[in-house]
């Protein structure tokens, strides 16, 4: 069977879940909040304006996103008398590649992965000749800063809507991560609210709201749940208590906002899936051979830049090596499945995603191995970036 083929069957028995826009799904929820928070002339499909007029326009608005969190993971997780569980409106799915950094910069800019082309943790940059570790922000290679190489967040990503928005915006991020050059794009100059745990964000986020003299929009980012789930898998105890951890937060601020004109938003923005089989790909590895830069992509997906001629080759030793595990589909098909969207690639993601692509059937996992990071990705227990049901479908909620 062609690997196009194949990855077809997939869609159509279920075992993978193919991007459909129809369908309510991420950038519906993005840009309805983006709306509700001021942000003019967005164009909303006929789902979007459903989940806006859900969320209405209170004065105070929070977004809430879990990494992580799929709705696999809740189901399992969470008693159907929880709090998250209880203030479920519907699933809906995420963008492809299912990851922090195609979502995240979703919710940035209100593009879809096709057009905004972050398409992975490690993303190739025409502008670089290389491959980035993009919410890091350093060249994969060797660690260092991109700002360094001369690439800025202007060079790299569309525009983030957060000044185009008319209430009192903030973003809430861990203390680690707050200052980062990522992180400083995506807010944009609105205020920011570092915290060291839940219970401090709640807090930081109640005592905003209560002292507010207009309307209000915070987004909050928790990755909680995400690092428990790669350290530990989605079943494991502690991943199990990161989501408990996070219910309870949640409660919390619901309680703390009682009484006020306040409305909860939250999601996430992948699920996870427990590894498979693993396949790391070495500096010296035969496919190496045929390309003009290290795979990129992330750990169920990756993209490939190939030598002139070389596609053939390529091909045989990829199919004969991983065609059971992994479609190896062109570019051009890429495209017309419109996963990365429902768009046309633009020209700059285009060029970052190279001449092919290879999407996982199943849940194995496959990684460059030669860049400062080396194997660890290849240890941890679960993963994202797929397109398992597990992996693509979310949950909406709305307190």
């Amino acid at each position: 069977m062609a690997d196009l083929d194949h990855l077809l069957a997939s869609f159509e028995s279920g075992d993978l879940e193919r991007p459909d826009a129809a369908r309510p799904n991420f950038l519906d929820l993005v840009r309805a909040i983006a709306a509700v928070a001021g942000v003019p002339d967005l164009e909303l499909t006929p789902n979007g304006e459903a989940i806006r007029d859900r969320i209405s326009g209170p004065d105070h608005l929070v977004f809430v996103l879990v990494d992580g969190l799929g709705a696999d993971v809740l189901e399992r997780t969470l008693s159907p008398d929880s709090w998250l569980r209880r203030h479920v409106v519907h699933t809906i799915q995420s963008v492809y590649p299912p990851t922090t950094g195609a979502a995240i910069t979703s919710v940035a800019t209100g593009e879809w992965p096709a057009v905004h082309g972050v398409v992975g943790w490690w993303t190739y940059l025409s502008r670089l000749a290389g491959t980035a570790c993009i919410l890091p922000f350093v060249r994969h290679r060797d660690g260092a800063p991109l700002v360094d190489c001369g690439i800025e967040p202007a060079h790299t990503f569309p525009p983030s809507l957060t000044s185009r928005m008319t209430r009192d915006t903030a973003v809430a991020q861990p203390s680690a991560i707050i200052d980062s050059v990522y992180s400083t794009w995506f807010g944009n100059g609105a205020a920011t609210i570092p915290y060291q745990n839940h219970t401090a964000a709640v807090l930081a986020i109640a005592a905003r709201i209560r002292a507010a003299t207009r309307p209000t929009h915070t987004y909050w980012y928790t990755p909680i749940v995400d690092r428990e789930a790669h350290e530990h898998g989605t079943g494991s105890a502690r991943t199990r208590t990161a989501v408990l951890d996070v219910d309870r937060a949640l409660q919390r601020l619901a309680a703390e906002l009682a009484g006020r004109d306040a409305r909860i938003v939250v999601t996430a923005d992948h699920g996870h899936r427990d590894v498979g089989q693993r396949f790391p790909i070495e500096r010296d590895d035969p496919l190496c051979d045929f390309l003009r830069t290290p795979p990129s992509g992330d750990m169920r997906v990756a993209f490939y830049h190939l030598q002139n001629g070389a596609r053939r080759a390529f091909t045989s030793e990829f199919q004969a090596r991983f065609g059971e595990h992994f479609a190896l589909i062109t570019t051009d098909q890429l495209e017309q499945l419109r996963l990365l969207g429902p768009i046309p690639l633009a020209a700059e993601t285009r060029a970052r995603v190279g001449d092919c692509a290879s999407v996982a059937l199943d849940a194995s996992v496959m990684r460059y191995t030669g860049g400062f990071d080396g194997d660890h990705f290849m240890h941890q227990r679960s993963h994202h970036s797929g397109l398992s049901p597990a992996e693509m479908t979310i949950p909406l909620i709305i307190a």
